[in-house]
């Protein structure tokens, strides 16, 4: 997983232009942020990477940056399981 990968994965998600999303993007100031799309965002986690993500996991990331750390950093710990 890389971080452009994942902020094109947001653009689409949000329905943002190409770009738009960054790894310092502010979640929760991102047009379109709303409940439906922090569910959407849980969904597409899941399909995209494997990960059942807890919302506080979300929740406690203020950035795309952060929340990508902390999936890549999951994603590494699973495929050593």
């Amino acid at each position: 997983m890389s971080q452009p990968v994942f902020c094109e994965l947001l653009d689409e998600l949000f329905e943002l232009d190409s770009g738009t999303a960054t790894g310092s993007t502010v979640l929760k100031e991102v047009p379109g942020w709303s409940s439906l799309t922090f569910v959407g965002l849980i969904a597409m986690i899941d399909e995209e990477y494997g990960i059942a993500l807890s919302p506080s996991v979300i929740m406690s990331s203020e950035t795309a940056g952060d929340l990508e750390r902390k999936l890549h950093t999951m994603l590494n710990s699973s495929e050593a399981a």
